[in-house]
Order: structure tokens, then C-alpha cells, then sequence
């Protein structure tokens, strides 16, 4: 997997959205990597597993034109993120860095509100946790309610806006 799936992605998705919303090109939206700790630990930081899924995650993505990368306060996000952020040069930012408390549904109605305001052209990718990724496409406006299963950590979700109805979503593993 590697630029050609990227590239094939991205076409497939512009292609049958010929008149985006005001919003983001693509929104790429992840959970963290496997972690060693026990499930609600806070402090859980990656697995071997997670480190090589973090690393696969940027070899993905490096050509896929992301602009701005966000990730949750815990640092398993932050880990996951940070190949990629070292690849592309791109600082990646927490969302508390942003004045956008985390987990709460009015406060994931605001970060999407900051990414339309501040991320309106731009590709941006999103590395949070079962519950942030899920509330995120409702909020982006996916109408299908996405369950993650906490065994799950392969996700990637590509989601396209439309300037009319529901967004694009394409739910792929990695």
C-alpha cells in the first residue's frame, strides 16, 4: 500500500463529489495505535504493534497532501501521529492547544466549526480515540452512527464533504 492506493483514494473520492461543501478537501480520521497498558488507563503508550501501524499509517499518507494534523492530549495519539508529522514537517497539534476541550459532544461541534473556519481548503488529519472519531463524522455529517470495537485499531476513515447531503465516507483498514 503506498502512494498508488493514496492517489486512487483521492481521485475516486473527487470524482463522484464534483462540488465540495466549504469545508475540507478530506478529512482522514484514525484511532491511535495498539497500547500496552490496560483498557482506561490514561497513560497507555503504544505497542511494538502500534508503533509499526503509526509507521505504516505515514508511509500511507505521506503523499496524500495532508496540511494539518490534530490529535488528542494522550499520548498515545500524539505517537501515532508523529511519524507522519516528522515526515511532512508538520507540527502536529492537541486539541486542549486549540482551546477545544476534548470528548464532549458540544466540543466536537466546535473543532469541526475550527476546522471549517481555519482548515476550509486544506487535507487534514485527525488521530483520536473510539469515541472522537465517531463523534466526529456524525458532526461532519455522516448519518450512519460508526461503532469502533476497542480490539480495533485499523481503521481509517476517508470522509469527503458535499455541498448537498451527507459527506463521502469511506471506511478502509491499514
Amino acid at each position: 500500500m503506498g502512494k498508488g492506493i493514496v492517489i486512487l483514494v483521492l481521485a475516486t473520492l473527487f470524482l463522484f463529489s464534483p462540488c465540495l461543501a466549504v469545508a475540507q478537501q478530506a478529512i482522514f480520521l484514525v484511532r491511535h495505535g495498539e497500547t500496552v497498558a490496560p483498557k482506561g488507563a490514561d497513560a497507555r503508550p503504544l505497542s511494538e504493534a502500534g508503533r509499526q501501524r503509526a509507521a505504516l499509517l505515514a508511509k500511507l499518507l505521506k503523499d496524500a497532501g495532508i496540511k494539518a494534523i490534530f490529535t488528542s492530549g494522550l499520548e498515545r495519539t500524539i505517537k501515532t501521529a508523529e511519524p507522519l508529522a516528522q515526515t511532512l514537517r508538520i507540527e502536529p497539534k492537541a486539541l486542549a492547544q486549540l482551546n477545544v476541550p476534548e470528548f464532549k459532544q458540544s466540543d466536537v461541534d466546535a473543532f469541526v466549526a475550527f476546522l471549517r473556519a481555519e482548515h476550509r481548503e486544506d487535507i487534514v488529519l485527525l488521530v483520536g480515540h473510539t469515541g472522537t472519531v465517531s463523534a466526529l463524522l456524525k458532526a461532519l455529517g455522516h448519518p450512519v452512527e460508526i461503532k469502533i470495537p476497542e480490539t480495533e485499531f485499523d481503521n481509517l476513515f476517508v470522509l469527503t464533504p458535499k455541498a448537498d447531503g451527507p459527506p463521502i465516507v469511506m471506511r478502509l483498514r491499514y
